[in-house]
């Protein structure tokens, strides 16, 4: 039997990284920790854990690293007041908005959201 554990994140800062994810997407912080001796941090939403590694800026990208994730799907009641908020809040920008029901928004480290409206079929 095969079940989902976690997503993994590398960032440039932390606590950026932390707040965004709590205050921004409303994770519950968990606990800083190591990964493989660097500095991290784990939140969870939705009770799906999200471990959050630094990066640090010599360092080249992993193999396999962040590139091999497309994007993360939420769902929220107003998309557009969401996006408004990560951009104003978080140096996200949207990068596609195909209908008012869903929309992508871009982290600065790169990460990108889908943002759906909740109930909708998209």
């Amino acid at each position: 039997m095969t079940t989902f554990d976690h997503v993994h994140l590398f960032c440039t800062d932390l606590e950026a990284m932390v707040a965004f994810w709590t205050k921004g997407l409303g994770a519950e912080f968990v606990k800083y920790r190591q990964f493989g001796g660097a500095d991290g941090a784990v939140v969870s939403l939705a009770g799906t854990p999200i471990f959050i590694k630094v990066l640090p800026a010599d360092s080249p990208t992993p193999v396999g690293g962040a590139r091999g994730l497309n994007h993360l799907g939420i769902r929220v009641e107003d998309p557009d007041a969401f996006a408004e908020g990560l951009v104003n809040g978080y140096g996200c920008r949207v990068v596609n908005r195909p209908n008012e029901n869903y929309c992508f928004v871009a982290h600065p480290d790169g990460l990108v959201f889908e943002v759906m409206r909740a109930g909708a079929e998209i």
